[in-house]
C-alpha cells in the first residue's frame, strides 16, 4: 500500500529530524504499514528536496514480529516494507538496535549500525526511515537517525546521529552526520551523491 502526501506535512520527518524534532509531534505522520511518498511543493526549496523521499515508520506493533525472546535481553527481530520492493529487518539486542536490508531477490546486507554508528554503546533508531532517490519508487539511499548514549556524561541526553546508506551496488553505510543545525540536509546531499565508499569501522 502507498500514501502520497504533500511535503509540507513531512518536511521535518527524516528519519527522526533534528534539534527540533520535538516540534514534529503534530504533524502528520505516515500511516504505520504504508511506504509513504512525498509530492513536492516546487515554490519550496526544501520541500522540493524532501520530494525525492519516501518514509518508512518503524513501529513495535506493526512491524512483523520474525523472532522475539521477552525473557532474555530482551530480544526481538521485526520485518518492516520499504519501497521498490525493499523491506528492513529491525531488531534489538541487550538494548542495541539494529537494520539489516532485505533486496527484492531476498539479498541480506546487515548494515552494522550498531556497530559503525554507535561504536557498541546503547542506542534505539528513530521512528522513521527516509528512502531518496532521482524515483523515491526506486530508492538508492536511505537515511535513519541513530540515538546514542552519551558514555562520558550519561546524565546528558543521547547524541543523535544520522546514517547514510548505499542501496546501489552491494548496500553499506557510507556516512555518519554528527549533530548539527543542518544536519538533515547534509544528510541528504550526501545520499544524493555519488556514495562510493563504505564505512567499515
Amino acid at each position: 500500500m502507498t500514501d502520497f502526501r504533500p511535503a509540507g506535512a513531512l518536511a521535518l520527518l527524516l528519519a527522526g529530524c533534528g534539534p527540533a524534532a520535538e516540534e514534529t509531534n503534530s504533524l502528520a505522520k505516515p500511516e504505520i504499514g504504508r511506504v509513504t511518498y512525498v509530492v513536492p511543493d516546487k515554490a519550496d526549496p526544501e520541500a522540493a528536496s524532501i520530494g525525492r523521499s519516501a518514509f518508512t515508520e518503524l513501529d513495535m506493533d506493526r512491524c512483523r514480529v520474525i523472532e522475539e525472546n521477552k525473557e532474555e535481553g530482551p530480544y526481538w527481530r521485526r520485518r518492516c516494507s520499504g519501497p521498490g520492493n525493499w523491506r528492513v529487518e529491525w531488531s534489538e539486542s541487550d538494548l542495541r538496535q539494529d537494520l539489516t536490508l532485505i533486496s527484492s531477490d531476498g539479498r541480506h546486507a546487515d548494515l552494522r549500525l550498531s556497530d559503525l554508528v554507535a561504536k557498541g554503546a546503547f542506542n534505539s533508531l528513530g521512528e522513521t526511515i527516509e528512502w531518496r532517490g532521482d524515483d523515491p519508487t526506486k530508492p538508492e539511499a536511505l537515511i535513519v537517525r541513530m540515538n546514542v548514549a552519551n558514555g562520558v556524561e550519561p546524565q546528558l541526553p543521547d547524541i543523535s546521529r544520522l546514517a547514510v546508506v548505499r542501496l546501489t551496488g552491494s548496500p553499506c553505510l557510507v556516512a555518519i552526520v554528527e549533530p548539527a543545525t543542518n544536519q538533515n540536509e547534509k544528510a541528504r546531499s550526501i545520499a544524493d551523491g555519488s556514495m562510493a565508499t563504505c564505512l567499515t569501522d
